[in-house]
């Protein structure tokens, strides 16, 4: 259960993100994003009760004390739910604008879920709003010339990339300076480590992090990612059925089981 204070909402000016993710997560009914049943309200807070996913970020899965990144099947496995997801909400005029593995839940049998629609937005023209986060963003949004769904197609062979070399392909190698990182982005020089990237991969990566955004797989038809190459062998009828055997499984001892999230401060 979502708890969201209605007095923060406002003094962050926050009203229009709260009704516009509240709206398209609740017209939304896919495997692979989080599921929103119902939503309540009371003199001081407002409430939407959502689907548990007791796998935790998939950003914990990419980045562990001892590793990051995963191995290719696995980045193939979390990227396939994504791009499914992307391509759902792409055929509903919807940009989601802050894909990243910390807005993506893993569930109970191991499935990657997007969440948080806070900055999601249903539109068939272009937009101009600043949002989403540096390493993930296209260089249209940087250079301020307007953008529209293509952001999404992009900000996945981010997550592609991040999956198999376990870093973002425009990082600033020093730290995290932001003007660095989007002097990379807009620049687009895309380098690919030696290893675990095939040509198909590295294809795909490319093509998603084309500076033309309509040249991206994806913009036209959703299916155009996954009829890619890099996908020929990839069995998208038993993963979506959730038949496909999860690289990662949770280790829960319930389906409430918590310590997966780590805790906060109210």
């Amino acid at each position: 259960l979502k708890c969201l204070h209605k007095s923060e909402v406002v003094a962050h000016k926050q009203q229009d993100n709260v009704m516009n993710e509240k709206n398209i997560m609740i017209m939304c009914n896919h495997p692979f994003i989080l599921r929103l049943f119902n939503t309540y309200t009371d003199r001081y807070r407002l409430y939407m009760l959502l689907e548990f996913c007791p796998g935790g970020e998939l950003f914990t899965v990419l980045h562990t004390p001892t590793k990051d990144g995963v191995s290719p099947s696995a980045a193939k496995f979390y990227c396939a739910g994504c791009a499914m997801a992307l391509g759902y909400l792409s055929d509903r005029d919807i940009m989601y604008r802050d894909l990243k593995p910390e807005n993506m839940l893993v569930d109970i049998a191991g499935y990657p879920k997007i969440i948080d629609f806070g900055f999601a937005k249903q539109q068939k023209a272009k937009t101009y709003t600043l949002c989403g986060t540096p390493e993930y963003m296209a260089p249209e949004i940087i250079l301020g010339r307007g953008y529209d769904k293509g952001v999404d197609w992009w900000a996945l062979g981010v997550l592609l990339y991040e999956c198999i070399a376990g870093y973002s392909p425009f990082c600033d190698p020093q730290g995290m300076d932001q003007q660095v990182i989007c002097q990379n982005i807009v620049n687009g020089r895309l380098k690919f480590p030696r290893s675990n990237f095939d040509q198909p991969a590295k294809d795909l990566c490319r093509a998603l992090l084309s500076k033309d955004s309509s040249k991206r797989p994806g913009v036209r038809v959703g299916s155009d990612v996954l009829e890619h190459a890099y996908f020929n062998t990839f069995d998208f009828q038993t993963y979506e059925a959730r038949n496909m055997k999860a690289p990662w499984l949770p280790p829960v001892k319930s389906k409430t089981d918590a310590s997966n999230f780590d805790p906060f401060d109210v």
